[in-house]
Parts: C-alpha cells; sequence; structure tokens
C-alpha cells in the first residue's frame, strides 16, 4: 500500500518543518553567524529527517510489509529493508531524542 492521503499530509507537514530549519541554516551560515547556533540549527535539521523517516518506517511496516507476508512475499520486503539499513543504519540504531531547539538572535563572534 503506497502512502495514504492521511499520511501524505503528515508527512509533508514533518518535511515542511525540515525545510524551515533547513531554510533557517542558509541564513545563518549567509550572516556568518556563531559556529554553535548553526550546528544546534542543523541538529534540528536532522532530527525533524529522523522522525519524518521513523513515521515512514513505521507506516510501512503496518502496511506494506504486512500485506506482503499475508501475500507470502516476505523475502522481497526483508531485503528491501535490509538494503534501507545498509545505506544509513545510524537512523534506525538509536533512539531520537525529542529535542527543541531555541535558536535566539546572538552578537556572539565566532570561535575563529
Amino acid at each position: 500500500m503506497p502512502i495514504t492521503d492521511d499520511s501524505k499530509e503528515k508527512l509533508k507537514l514533518r518535511l515542511s518543518k525540515a525545510i524551515g530549519h533547513l531554510n533557517s541554516v542558509y541564513r545563518m551560515v549567509d550572516e556568518k553567524r556563531y559556529c554553535m547556533d548553526v550546528l544546534n540549527q542543523l541538529k534540528a535539521v536532522q532530527a525533524a529527517l529522523d522522525k519524518t523517516s521513523e513515521v515512514m518506517l513505521k507506516q510501512h511496516l503496518e502496511t506494506c510489509v504486512v500485506d506482503a507476508i499475508q501475500k507470502q512475499d516476505s523475502a522481497r520486503v526483508i531485503e528491501e529493508l535490509m538494503q534501507v539499513f545498509r545505506r544509513a543504519p545510524e537512523l534506525y540504531l538509536h533512539e531520537v531524542d525529542s529535542i527543541e531547539f531555541d535558536i535566539k538572535a546572538s552578537n556572539k563572534e565566532c570561535c575563529h
């Protein structure tokens, strides 16, 4: 089962948040902001993308994988999942803590 209309909107909302964080990083680099502030914002981008991946994986397991197993096609979906884990194992080997980043305007000088 592909992405549903309901899950599509939820995923798009999460991706919009990641895009917003990434746009902030872009502006911060352009403004030559303090390195740690930029790094914190980058972590917010990564956390948003990790959470989107988690939601997508959960949906896939609950729909596509269950359907494939019922149709005796488990070898194919297991191989697909293994390929994803091989490409980016760190995304699935740790829990992403829910972190809120409060990036305030800073007049700090950069460390270099």
